[in-house]
């Protein structure tokens, strides 16, 4: 089941949008101004639909804000004679713009392409956050390797290798040994 904040001018914008979805798995959330969809957690919705222009503002402000918080999908509604202009300024946003009116058709498809689009983020957040880790243990074992080439005189493959040989017998990660030795030698 797919969480959906739907945020436009009016309730009613609003409650004729989650009409359309009705059909589809999916919870909806109805707001109709920036300051109360900035107020909720955005992590929690898979999908955020604006329909442009909100009670408060035009939204795309919202939308830039929103892509900084969460990796949820976005559809923009916006009028079909300046959908090609609000394309061309959020498309930094990754979000999908559709022209009103639009059918239950094409709102569904759209939700569609969204949830694709939103799996794809999340793989890459996920090896995103997979690489960061991995730069992190470099970079400990790195100022590691620094300090045993500089408080026991090794080289520098002695100290890659000294690193190594305690993570085997102490049954820890490398990073893990590193720590301990920094630890040990920032109190020098």
């Amino acid at each position: 089941m797919q969480n959906i904040l739907i945020a436009g001018k009016t309730p009613q914008v609003c409650e004729n949008i989650a009409a359309l979805l009705t059909e589809q798995d999916c919870r909806t959330v109805n707001v109709t101004d920036g300051v109360h969809a900035r107020s909720m957690d955005a992590d929690v919705f898979d999908v955020i639909i604006l329909s442009t222009p909100l009670s408060d503002e035009f939204g795309l402000d919202l939308l830039a804000e929103l892509r900084g918080k969460t990796n949820a999908a976005f559809i923009v509604l916006t009028k079909n004679e300046i959908a090609d202009e609000v394309q061309k300024k959020i498309r930094f946003t990754g979000a999908f713009v559709i022209g009103r009116p639009c059918g239950k058709g094409a709102l569904v498809q759209a939700l569609r392409f969204a949830d694709v689009a939103g799996e794809s983020i999340k793989r890459l957040e996920e090896e995103k956050n997979k690489l960061n880790k991995q730069l992190e243990d470099v970079k400990v074992t790195a100022r590691a390797k620094a300090c045993l080439m500089e408080y026991l005189n090794l080289t520098e493959e002695q100290a890659h290798r000294h690193i190594q040989k305690q993570a085997m017998d102490m049954r820890k990660t490398q990073r893990a040994v590193a720590e301990d030795i920094l630890k040990m030698y920032d109190k020098k």
